[in-house]
């Protein structure tokens, strides 16, 4: 957690945050060319009736990367793996929400930024690796639904993601995307993860 002192209004105010909130804030501001104290002067003007600021904070940046994800979804859903590798990794590296793209057999085939963040994994040594091996998925019918992913019948859907390591549980909802392939060549298919979450908090 850091806190940072800033003036609200006219008032000044202390705010205790996760790393991972900072950092998504400022790149937020960044992207509008403003003071990260003024965007969070902004989002505390348009919620006057807020009890608690740094929660406020919280909620608009995974309401932020939700809506920005939800673009960013769409734009994957028109991306093969075929000829479109570099593409694929632009989308993926550029999703605010911890992202995996996965073969048929769940190994790790790319990983972005947010992901190893999360995680506070080493991005080479992640790779091959099985997603059931680094976390544990659930989910009604999981296997069903995740043949129903590689053989085409389903385009997305949504499971319970949770990893444990010493001293750290991160828990949240997971939505894996198909992509290329499907029925007409299944080998070609691949699927991508997004883990929705930023704090990777339960």
């Amino acid at each position: 957690m850091i806190r940072k002192t800033m003036r609200i209004g006219e008032v000044r105010t202390s705010i205790k945050l996760e790393t991972e909130f900072w950092s998504y804030l400022k790149e937020v501001a960044d992207q509008r060319g403003i003071r990260l104290s003024a965007l969070i002067n902004d989002v505390a003007a348009a919620t006057p009736d807020r009890t608690n600021l740094a929660s406020t904070l919280r909620t608009f940046s995974l309401v932020h990367a939700r809506l920005r994800s939800s673009t960013l979804q769409s734009e994957l859903e028109r991306l093969s793996l075929a000829g479109n590798s570099n593409d694929l990794a632009r989308v993926l590296e550029a999703c605010p929400l911890p992202s995996l793209l996965l073969d048929a057999e769940r190994q790790i085939k790319q990983l972005n930024r947010a992901f190893a963040l999360w995680l506070n994994l080493d991005p080479k040594a992640t790779l091959g690796k099985r997603l059931d091996n680094i976390m544990i998925l659930r989910g009604p019918n999981m296997k069903e639904m995740w043949s129903s992913l590689v053989d085409g019948r389903l385009g997305r859907a949504g499971f319970n993601a949770t990893y444990v390591s010493p001293g750290k549980v991160r828990t949240c909802q997971a939505l894996a995307i198909g992509l290329g392939g499907g029925q007409a060549d299944p080998q070609r298919r691949g699927y991508v993860v997004m883990f929705e979450t930023l704090s990777g908090r339960a």
